[in-house]
């Protein structure tokens, strides 16, 4: 999770939030790019899909082009896309639940990350339960 500015674009976010990945799978170094990414149609910059694209990520973010482009047009997995979208969707709701998160009323982004790490846990115990 990263926090910004309320005035800075979204898209701007992805490649520093990729950089500082770090994906445990079992024994041995830790991979730093993941296999696919979903995203919102706020993050289909060419810049964005220029870096995935070297870093050999597929990546699942839909497009709002209007015009055709020269090459082969990138294939979105509707099923899975709307799937996963629901579920971030889901939790974004159950977050909103927390007063102080839908208000940002702090002015450090520590003490904003802190909550929502605690969020996140109530969020995460209760599902489990």
């Amino acid at each position: 999770m990263t926090i910004g500015s309320a005035s800075q674009h979204e898209g701007r976010k992805l490649i520093p939030l990729l950089r500082s990945v770090s994906i445990k799978h079992g024994r041995g170094r830790p991979r730093e790019n993941p296999k696919r990414v979903y995203a919102d149609t706020r993050y289909g910059m060419a810049l964005n899909r220029y870096y995935l694209d070297n870093r050999k990520t597929i990546s699942q973010i839909p497009s709002t082009d209007t015009k055709k482009r020269p090459g082969r047009p990138r294939l979105l997995d509707k099923a899975t896309y709307h799937k996963v979208r629901y579920t971030v969707e889901r939790f974004f709701a159950c977050a909103e639940n927390f007063s102080k998160l839908t208000t940002r009323y702090e002015r450090l982004a520590e003490a904003f990350s802190g909550l929502f790490q605690i969020a996140c846990i109530m969020i995460l115990s209760r599902v489990l339960r």
